[in-house]
């Protein structure tokens, strides 16, 4: 329901920004890589670098995220979780948050101290056609609150209707939160992680499978 697209990215206001700060937050590993290649074509790489270096660094992506942000910059984050839910940022005094796609008021919740937002990539909703695809299944999933706000939005009531009769899942509290808010019934995965979220949609597919058959 979301597709992602390159924002300007001020790298010189991201280096002042990080001069003020003490923490900096990726939301994702992405973020990191496009980061350090807009510091690389204005010539600030090492500045951002060296910014870096002294700060305390936290993904919201997991190892995954950590690897990233290590192979971006060479510094390993100190504060890894695998979802916004495990998060939190403590003992800072300002902190620049790298957000993916669009606002997170829930990453935002979870740091404790003023921050300064900046946003690498910007999210799209996509076209009917996804929800149409989404539809067309018996089983359907939703990894971000962000993809059921485009999926209302763009399908309308009548959508949000016919999801009421698929077997819906939601990819953690947050998702389950805006699911709620649509009256759509739904399941609740125990981990937004991608890994373990897909093994549990195949298992539910399997045992849905087995009931049918």
């Amino acid at each position: 329901m979301v597709q992602l697209v390159e924002n300007p990215l001020d790298v010189a206001a991201v280096a002042e920004a990080l001069e003020r700060c003490d923490a900096v937050v990726f939301a994702t590993g992405r973020a990191a890589y496009r980061l350090a290649e807009e510091a690389k074509r204005v010539g600030l790489y090492e500045k951002i670098r060296s910014l870096l270096a002294r700060m305390k660094v936290a993904t919201v992506e997991g190892e995954k995220g950590a690897v990233m942000v290590q192979n971006a910059f060479g510094v390993r984050p100190v504060a890894v979780a695998s979802t916004v839910e495990e998060f939190q940022l403590e003992d800072c005094r300002c902190a620049v948050v790298f957000h993916y796609g669009a606002r997170d008021e829930e990453l935002l919740a979870r740091v404790r101290c003023r921050y300064l937002e900046f946003f690498p990539y910007r999210a799209l909703p996509t076209g009917v056609e996804m929800v149409e695809r989404a539809l067309s299944a018996d089983l359907v999933v939703f990894t971000s609150a962000l993809a059921v706000q485009y999926f209302a939005e763009i399908g309308g009531p009548r959508a949000v209707e016919e999801l009421k009769r698929r077997l819906v899942v939601a990819g953690g509290p947050g998702v389950s939160r805006a699911l709620a808010r649509l009256g759509v019934p739904h399941i609740t995965a125990p981990s937004g992680r991608l890994g373990p979220l897909a093994q549990y949609v195949a298992k539910l597919a399997a045992e849905r499978g087995g009931e049918k058959g």
